[in-house]
């Protein structure tokens, strides 16, 4: 074919698949005039872009052949009994498998007229990069080769499942558990990239759920367009064209819109993924369909590389008529989905979505430690960098170092109504809402400091006024109520008044079990996260109590190997060792580590939490090696899920760094410690409580190996943080008298007589 041929089935095949199926016939009847044989390609064309959704291939592969294959045919030692499907490269048949087992497969074989170098590369790449796979959540590899016709072809394990979204919507899955489908599909994408392979077209029709020990998992199949990130996967170069299109376009990156191939990497998943999380929240694409197909190729790119598009609840909200099956297939209403929604779902999905890659989520493995953050009711890290939130985070984050003065109070309370507001809207009642928006209101403004201070109150007067008016005039709004003293009993423990902190939660969680039950999963979560608090208070054998319970529930309600299961047994663990029982601690934590090693996977930031507190007890107990063992495991994991100056980063290294400096390792310890520092200040700024622990621990090692004048400078910059921030009080992290003798040999220099003032 001469190259000004190629270049007009080219540019008519691009105009034509961006029209509807059934504007397409008059647009060829206009283009293609009497050249049959035009039409004829153009529309092979086609149907290969529609079966396959990923675009068009080079020259040599624009004439395609019948594929030849039937069913009871044999090929290499599997019989042919049913066609599945079939893609732009290849057919999927379901097949038999007589030696050396016995068992049903899926066979994908290479098409006949197919056989380009471009397309047998990229066949073989996806053959070559599913044998790299070994993950619960990746159709597994079982055999490979050739036709005696030298068509290629690859054997990988049958999945009898349904796309994920048509899974989701026909069993009515409610958010929490579509979050947790989705965190496991995260699971199965970060370990292809840590292969060193990228999938390139993830979307629901290339994930299929299905059943395995009564539980949904969901299962990536095609790879068909993966590409290699660190290694070559085949001995022929699999390359794309500038100019050619490679994915689904309401699932495709900016960086795939470019159509260069140059920019192409992890972050290219963790769009798409953004894209399938929007759709299982929202019930629709962030782009429509119609709309993106129908506006021309140039305007679709267009769209996707420079379009923002609406936040998921924004999107529910403008859904029209289709608003309220949406929201029945999630088990709940419209308003209270758009609640659901708003905040940090919208945050999650907005992060994934960046048109800025460098913006986005580092690796699937930490936008799904975002969403266990959600789910957990911890702050996540997607939030927008709004003064309240900050603030808020802020707070928790100081909860010894902040005085109680009227600014803090004021963002709190902003925290507070934002939350309320959310529960507000949730109502149906109209009288109702307004009612306890008018509360609300009225508590800002009894917060606001001006006042505050025209009045003479104090925070804690105000504060205590605010919750006998919550407990008399939201009698009838029970699980309102119980959302205020909840959040107040939160900021009490901010402010160091625990048994005050201690009453509240209770009395929230005492609500939430009259009104929702023992067994229900949200009075669960409260009392776990009380049982937290609890155990953060000292009070271990409360906090044991709670968990016990959690642990019950779960078990009977998920499943004894649900992942919150493994939570409520790594919560009991702490406890458990908080109170210095080890033994029943290792036990809890081994379980725990079982549990969610098995539904998370090995190498997921969740199993990374419990690896942590295992070292925690392993060093306490004195064993180092094993504490170095496993506090090194967890940090390969964070490293690998996280990007590199996360908190949780620095925290695994700092509590590294004790192990390394108390068994003599000085250089290592060192390394491990500057490096938290260097995460802290990241994350914190400079003066933060948590950037001394970091300086501390340096200065006890600069004293070990004789540095006394940079020990001594390092001690001076945590005593004048803390100075700063009004806590003065050094506490040794070396347990030892080497950091006891460098703070003495400053207070000498100095000539102060204490450091406690």
């Amino acid at each position: 074919m001469s190259t000004d041929r190629f270049e007009r089935v080219r540019e008519i095949f691009i105009q034509a698949s961006t029209l509807p199926l059934e504007g397409r016939r008059p647009f060829l009847e206009e283009r293609c005039a009497d050249d049959a044989e035009l039409r004829a390609e153009v529309e092979e064309l086609l149907r290969f872009h529609d079966a396959e959704g990923v675009g068009l291939p080079g020259e040599a592969g624009l004439r395609m052949l019948p594929d030849g294959i039937e069913v009871e045919q044999e090929i290499g030692g599997y019989r042919l009994l049913r066609k599945l499907g079939e893609g732009g490269m290849g057919e999927v048949f379901e097949a038999e498998q007589v030696e050396p087992v016995r068992r049903r497969v899926a066979l994908k074989v290479i098409k006949w007229g197919m056989d380009t170098k471009e397309v047998v590369a990229r066949f073989e790449s996806e053959r070559q990069a599913l044998a790299l796979m070994d993950h619960p959540n990746i159709a597994r590899v079982y055999d490979a080769g050739s036709t005696t016709e030298g068509r290629p072809y690859f054997v990988m394990e049958l999945v009898k499942g349904v796309p994920l979204t048509e899974y989701c919507d026909t069993h009515r899955l409610a958010t929490p558990e579509r979050l947790e489908l989705f965190n496991q599909i995260c699971s199965g994408v970060q370990h292809a990239h840590q292969k060193g392979v990228i999938h390139r077209d993830m979307k629901p029709s290339n994930v299929l759920v299905t059943m395995v020990d009564g539980r949904p998992v969901p299962k990536i199949i095609d790879f068909g367009v993966a590409k290699a990130t660190s290694q070559r996967l085949t001995e022929r170069t699999v390359f794309t064209e500038f100019g050619q299109w490679i994915g689904t376009p309401e699932y495709m990156s900016p960086e795939q819109a470019e159509m260069t191939g140059l920019d192409i990497d992890t972050r290219t998943d963790v769009y798409s993924l953004g894209v399938m999380l929007y759709e299982l929240l929202a019930g629709a694409q962030p782009f429509d369909s119609k709309e993106l197909r129908t506006s021309g190729f140039d305007a679709m790119r267009r769209a996707i590389r420079e379009q923002d598009p609406k936040r998921p609840s924004t999107r529910v909200s403008t859904l029209g008529e289709s608003r309220e099956t949406v929201a029945e297939r999630r088990r709940t209403d419209p308003t209270t989905l758009v609640r659901l929604l708003r905040g940090d779902l919208d945050w999650i999905t907005m992060k994934a979505l960046e048109k800025d890659r460098t913006r986005r989520y580092g690796s699937p493995a930490e936008m799904a430690a975002d969403i266990e953050r959600h789910l957990r009711n911890e702050p996540v890290f997607a939030s927008p960098p709004s003064t309240a939130y900050r603030a808020r985070k802020f707070v928790r984050r100081n909860r010894v170092a902040v005085v109680a003065g009227s600014l803090v109070v004021f963002s709190l309370v902003i925290g507070i109504i934002g939350t309320t507001i959310g529960l507000v809207r949730a109502r149906r009642q109209a009288e109702s809402a307004q009612r306890v928006a008018d509360f609300v209101v009225s508590m800002y403004q009894d917060l606001n400091p001006r006042l505050m201070r025209s009045h003479g109150s104090t925070p804690e007067e105000i504060f205590g006024r605010a919750i006998e008016r919550i407990e008399v005039e939201l009698a009838d709004e029970p699980l309102i109520q119980a959302r205020l003293l909840w959040t107040l009993g939160d900021a009490y423990s901010v402010f160091g008044q625990n048994e005050r902190a201690r009453e509240l939660m209770e009395r929230s969680a005492e609500i939430r079990r009259e009104h929702l039950g023992e067994e229900d999963l949200d009075y669960i979560m409260s009392i776990s996260f009380l049982g937290d608090v609890l155990s953060e208070m000292g009070d271990q054998r409360g906090a044991i109590g709670y968990h016990e319970h959690a642990a019950a529930v779960r078990r009977k309600v998920l499943g004894p190997n649900h992942h919150t299961v493994g939570w409520s047994l790594r919560s009991l663990g702490i406890a458990h060792w908080r109170a210095g029982e080890y033994d029943t601690a290792r036990s809890l934590y081994q379980e725990s580590l079982t549990i969610i090693s098995n539904a998370r996977g090995g190498d997921s930031f969740d199993t990374s939490i419990t690896l942590f507190f295992q070292a925690l007890l392993a060093r306490d107990e004195g064993d180092f090696g094993l504490s170095r063992e496993l506090f090194q495991r967890c940090l390969d994991i964070r490293e690998a899920v996280l990007c590199p100056d996360h908190l949780e980063i620095g925290l695994c290294l700092l509590e590294y760094a004790s192990v390394m400096y108390q068994t003599g390792e000085y250089d290592r310890a060192r390394d491990l410690a500057s490096r938290a520092l260097g995460v802290f200040e990241q994350t914190y700024g400079s003066d933060h409580l948590t950037n001394t622990r970091a300086l501390e621990l340096l200065a006890a090692i600069e004293h070990r190996v004789g540095n006394q004048e940079e020990a001594l400078n390092l001690c001076g910059q945590a005593l004048d943080i803390r100075r700063r921030i009004g806590q003065p009080d050094i506490e040794s992290l070396a347990g030892d008298s080497d950091f006891d003798a460098v703070v003495e040999a400053y207070q000498k220099r100095a000539g102060e007589d204490t450091l406690h003032q």
